[in-house]
């Protein structure tokens, strides 16, 4: 699985719009194939902007490049949600959590010694 994570920061005078623009964004992911899971969130800052972090956990490589396209550092927004955004990072990380076969004792899973134990892991 492949965790994607979108971290935006929006200015207080453009919160709302794109609160707004941004939920349909998250309406349009969850009608994509491969998508497990996804989670909007925000953080409200004291100037009133907020920082928002777009989660997303995809099934494989090809149903993430399904949906960005060619180049994964650039996000796939909705039309109107760039422009309300002041700061934009994407970032791609391997979810290490799924492949762990629920019977190997915990003290292996802490260790790393999963890998050693669970063919197809190491």
């Amino acid at each position: 699985m492949i965790v994607r994570v979108l971290r935006a920061q929006v200015r207080a005078n453009r919160v709302a719009a794109f609160d707004v623009i941004f939920r349909h964004q998250v309406d349009l992911l969850r009608g994509q194939p491969g998508l497990a899971y996804v989670k909007l969130a925000r953080r409200l800052q004291p100037d009133g902007g907020e920082e928002v972090m777009l989660f997303e956990e995809w099934l494989d490589a090809s149903s993430l490049y399904a949906w960005v396209g060619p180049n994964l550092t650039e996000p796939r927004l909705v039309p109107g949600a760039r422009e309300l955004i002041d700061q934009l990072h994407v970032a791609h990380y391997e979810a290490m959590d799924k492949d762990i076969p629920i019977d190997v004792p915990r003290e292996e899973r802490d260790t790393g010694s999963v890998a050693a134990a669970s063919p197809g892991l190491g």
